[in-house]
């Protein structure tokens, strides 16, 4: 749905930009609750866009941008803009995009949506990219990490006066850092945008905000082909040291999430009638925290299953109405 710019999507951009900028300040606070809420901080913004359009979406994170730049700093203002306000936005302008579904080889009079699996795919790109400027800004590389392995320690001994840790492990405790945290940031936040996707839909389908058909996660959430191609370019790239090597992890991260997730859709898909579903999807999720090296396999699952699908609804009578393209 796409209202154009006017007094009722500004006013209501702005306060789903309000909305956004207090849910990013309150992390501030430290406490469990604000960082759960800056996990869907997004959210507002995609139900913004979702149901007014896109200008409703861009004003509130103008608003979102600007509030965090005033009452935090540049680095805040930078990490809305590229985490949560640009794939907020993109989100939700795509998911309201259609067209002719025999344009697609589809059947005739109905229209295709905008397939989810460009969508995460593209998210997974904002992620990445978002990552790399802000690592660069705070200047991530050896001595960073040293630091955060110093400070870590510090922490630790203040818990417990006893824990001692020799130079080798708090070397070794800078490696682990330096390897792990470009992979790790991206990928956990590739897994907040998805779930502020899933939440902001149903909020916007159930409030009769948005026009577009209930997508089959389990059948919808995959990545394109091309996600493959670029994922094993980023893990190729990721054994060169130095930036090149931590941006790439950064876009190895994002898009093995998105990997991770399609794989795992596709035993919700597989085990769908089944009398054992609960149990087997249980144990997969459980296995996967206890023995995190499992991921890889939900990770190449996701890379056998890329693919599109179209959700499809009845054509309305007026097709110059449809946001076109895809």
């Amino acid at each position: 749905m796409n209202q154009g710019l006017t007094v009722k999507t500004i006013g209501i951009g702005a306060l789903a930009g309000a909305t956004t900028a207090l849910l990013c300040l309150g992390l501030a606070s430290g406490s469990m609750l604000a960082v759960l809420l800056f996990f869907i901080s997004p959210v507002p913004l995609m139900v913004a866009g979702l149901g007014f359009g896109l200008s409703a979406a861009v004003t509130g994170a103008i608003v979102a941008i600007a509030a965090n730049y005033v009452f935090a700093n540049v680095f805040v203002a930078t990490l809305v803009a590229l985490a949560i306000s640009a794939p907020a936005c993109a989100t939700s302008y795509w998911l309201n995009l259609a067209r002719p579904a025999d344009e697609v080889g589809g059947p005739e009079g109905q229209l295709a949506w905008y397939p989810l699996a460009d969508v995460l795919f593209a998210n997974a790109l904002f992620t990445a990219l978002a990552f790399v400027v802000l690592g660069a800004m705070i200047g991530f590389g050896p001595e960073l990490a040293g630091e955060l392995a110093t400070r870590f320690v510090a922490r630790l001994q203040e818990i417990n006066p006893e824990a001692t840790l020799s130079p080798d492990a708090v070397g070794n405790l800078r490696d682990f850092m330096l390897t792990v945290v470009p992979v790790a940031q991206p990928f956990s936040w590739m897994l907040t945008l998805t779930l502020s996707i899933y939440i902001a839909t149903a909020i916007a389908r159930r409030s009769g905000l948005m026009k577009r058909p209930h997508d089959d996660w389990p059948r919808a959430l995959r990545l394109p082909r091309p996600a493959i191609i670029a994922f094993m370019a980023a893990v190729l790239l990721g054994f060169v040291s130095g930036g090149i090597g931590h941006a790439a992890s950064a876009f190895s991260g994002a898009l093995g999430a998105g990997l991770a997730m399609a794989g795992l859709a596709m035993l919700h898909a597989r085990t769908r009638g089944m009398a054992v579903r609960a149990g087997i999807l249980v144990l997969a999720y459980v296995a996967i925290l206890v023995i995190s090296p499992l991921i890889l396999v939900s990770i190449t699952a996701g890379m056998f299953g890329a693919g599109r699908h179209f959700p499809l609804s009845p054509s309305g009578p007026n097709k110059s109405d449809l946001n076109r393209t895809h």
